[in-house]
């Protein structure tokens, strides 16, 4: 999939608000999915790595609440700023995964 399928499939998208489209617009890469209103595999902001040393070992997604990291077995609950996403949150998320 190429980044300007990746943009095709978030502009289609019903269950995400037009607003969110476009914040998540600005993480999307070539291989980001799009499935049920929720958006897989998105670039991490520069940011995150000062919440903490672990954002390595989790993923960045997003829907139409916010932006949450996750790993196969878990993810946090969604914040409307990615850089709002705890320290706690991403350690827990990245000791399941």
């Amino acid at each position: 999939m190429s980044l300007t399928d990746a943009k095709k499939s978030l502009q289609l998208s019903r269950k995400i608000p037009a607003a969110m489209k476009i914040e998540i617009g600005k993480y999307l890469t070539s291989s980001s999915r799009v499935k049920n209103g929720m958006v897989w595999g998105l670039r991490k902001p520069i940011g995150m790595s000062k919440i903490s040393k672990k954002i390595s070992g989790v993923s960045f997604g997003a829907m139409k609440d916010g932006f949450f990291v996750y790993t196969h077995r878990a993810r946090c609950k969604a914040h409307a700023n990615p850089l709002k996403i705890t320290k706690k949150e991403i350690d827990w998320v990245e000791s399941t995964g």
